[in-house]
């Protein structure tokens, strides 16, 4: 009976089994967030962690499940047999007790001596990669002598609900007016030295396929290293509970070869061009200081004193908005380049002003106000965001208020915006 039970046991387990085999195909390992599919040496030594968890798991499993599954077999009583009389309880056998004391402690070592080295390694830039990727190996732009002789250091700013990069060695700075929301750019094969920081609660700094997750904590300095070998679009995320928008906290990172970095970091210090005179868009470049957005951001060549939101400058070239939440760029063009491209996910279309320009009005006509501009009620793009909401910076003698604005009012500002490329 007990055989027959095992047969049709596995009946239903191979079927079974074959389905989730289905389900562990390639493709389903190189979606957007996958740390299946590591695509720099941090993210690689990681998952080499991982896999070798996995199969000492795998062989445990096999054993303990083996030596179960033998014994209730081969010891099972049998049709027609008197029952075993009771065993009385011993010691045991000593040299098992050992064996299985000696084996546990070996497992134990086993992970422990990848993930120690693997600690290790992700603390800082290796000395054997500090050649290679020192600026004057490949930056190929005039720069101090002693900063040439340093990787890259990108400082990452984590705020509610969105992250700030800032290239101090490069001049792209929040001082400077030039700093980086959302979209961070580094060179392909080049190591580069992460400094993370927080100006609010604890966030959490995650590019599964370039580098596992580190905390962003307030009043402290932490740090990482990350280097991407494959150019492409990377998709990040905040991963601690950080507030009601913690979900929506999302960036991208953009891997350039280290020629079109160059030519990157020269595009996002130069100012905003000029709006043409007459048009919707000078009418919402005349709003967007009218309505008090230049508190809070900064438009090089435009507006220059806003520093607690992110700067706008080079808007309208990001693929992203809303702290990456929202894409601009075209979904169905998207999806079809990700499932025909050899680079799968890491492709990536360009901006659709179309899109864009939907974003924006979704946006900035949503965000911290109970009614759109057609007077009915809205949802937040993020939740608790601080956008036109004035109660929310929490400053003393600043009049709570909610922007109220019009549909033509929120065209123009999308079209002021579009041109801030």
């Amino acid at each position: 009976m007990f055989s027959r039970l095992l047969s049709r046991l596995g009946l239903f387990a191979a079927p079974l089994f074959a389905l989730v085999a289905a389900g562990c195909s390639k493709a389903d390992l190189t979606v957007r967030q996958s740390t299946l599919d590591p695509k720099g040496p941090v993210a690689q030594m990681q998952y080499d962690v991982f896999m070798d968890t996995v199969w000492l798991v795998v062989v445990l499993f096999v054993l303990v499940g083996g030596l179960l599954v033998y014994a209730v077999v081969r010891f099972r009583s049998r049709p027609g047999e008197t029952a075993a009389p009771i065993v009385e309880e011993g010691h045991g056998n000593p040299l098992v007790e050992i064996g299985l004391i000696t084996a546990s402690i070996g497992a134990l070592v086993f992970i422990a001596v990848p993930t120690l080295s693997a600690i290790w390694y992700t603390d800082d830039v290796p000395a054997e990669s500090v050649p290679k990727s020192k600026l004057s190996a490949w930056y190929g732009q005039p720069l101090d002598k002693a900063v040439a002789e340093q990787v890259l250091e990108i400082d990452v700013i984590g705020k509610q609900w969105w992250f700030r990069f800032e290239y101090p060695q490069l001049g792209l700075t929040n001082d400077a007016k030039h700093s980086v929301p959302n979209e961070m750019v580094i060179p392909k094969g080049v190591a580069v030295r992460i400094n993370l920081r927080s100006e609010d609660v604890i966030h959490s700094f995650w590019i599964p396929k370039i580098a596992g997750k580190v905390d962003l904590m307030p009043g402290r300095k932490n740090r990482m290293w990350i280097q991407a070998d494959q150019v492409g679009h990377y998709y990040g995320q905040c991963a601690e509970f950080c507030g009601d928008s913690h979900a929506y906290m999302l960036f991208r990172v953009e891997v350039l070869e280290p020629a079109d970095f160059a030519k990157w970091v020269a595009a996002q210090k130069a100012d905003a061009a000029p709006v043409a005179a007459g048009s919707k868009a000078e009418q919402g470049k005349n709003l967007f200081a009218a309505k008090s957005c230049v508190m809070c951001h900064n438009v090089g060549g435009h507006f220059g004193a806003g520093a607690f939101g992110p700067d706008l400058t080079h808007l309208a070239s990001r693929k992203s908005l809303a702290g990456a939440w929202l894409d601009n760029r075209d979904p169905k063009a998207q999806r079809a380049l990700e499932q025909t491209s050899p680079l799968g996910t890491e492709a990536s279309v360009p901006v659709d002003r179309a899109t864009f320009k939907a974003n924006l009005i979704k946006w900035i006509g949503s965000s911290g106000i109970a009614a759109g501009a057609d007077g009915q009620p809205t949802k937040d793009v993020k939740p608790g965001n601080r956008m036109h909401y004035y109660k929310m910076f929490n400053v003393a003698g600043l009049r709570e208020t909610h922007q109220k604005l019009t549909a033509d009012e929120l065209d123009a500002l999308a079209e002021y915006l579009l041109t801030l490329k």
